[in-house]
């Protein structure tokens, strides 16, 4: 038998309380048995062109129900992220937090500050140390100077560094 809207409408009013309640012992919320019931019409409208059916109130039944398992696996796995998101908002962040990260941010721009500062042969012998990872001798040999003038220059580059910073934290 070939249903036509008509049919289906006429089916629907018929049974629609049945398979709200139907509806609803599945899925255990009224609203979402009435949402699957409507559901349900729209299935089996979009359906009735293309399809014969021998028992259509059994084809409405089978459409709901299969519709309310579904919607109840889509909870379920609405529930799984909604876990696991859950769980990973426990877990802590290795990110400082973003005042950390700000304070951290003004510190180095001070910093980096201080070291242009420098006079040049201070600021060079720093930075081949600390940046390059020079030895003294090293630099002693690329400036023409002894390592404990090397000594006495990353000393100082690293005491105006920390006075630079202190002026700044005591402001």
């Amino acid at each position: 038998m070939s249903l036509t809207s008509q049919d289906i409408e006429r089916l629907f009013h018929e049974c629609r309380q049945q398979l709200i309640r139907s509806l609803y012992r599945i899925v255990r919320c009224e609203d979402a048995a009435a949402d699957l019931a409507q559901e349900t019409y729209l299935r089996l409208v979009s359906l009735a062109p293309t399809t014969s059916v021998a028992y259509p109130r059994a084809l409405l039944f089978r459409t709901a129900a299969n519709l309310a398992i579904d919607y109840l696996r889509q909870g379920q796995a609405r529930r799984r992220t909604g876990e696991a998101l859950e769980a990973a908002a426990d877990v802590p962040s290795a990110a400082p937090p973003a005042d950390r990260a700000l304070f951290d941010k003004q510190r180095l721009r001070i910093f980096l500050d201080a070291i242009d500062s420098l006079p040049p042969r201070s600021r060079e012998a720093f930075l081949l140390h600390r940046v390059h990872d020079c030895s003294y001798r090293a630099i002693a040999a690329k400036l023409g100077v002894s390592e404990s003038a090397v000594e006495k220059l990353i000393m100082r580059a690293l005491l105006h560094c920390r006075r630079a910073l202190q002026q700044r934290q005591a402001e």
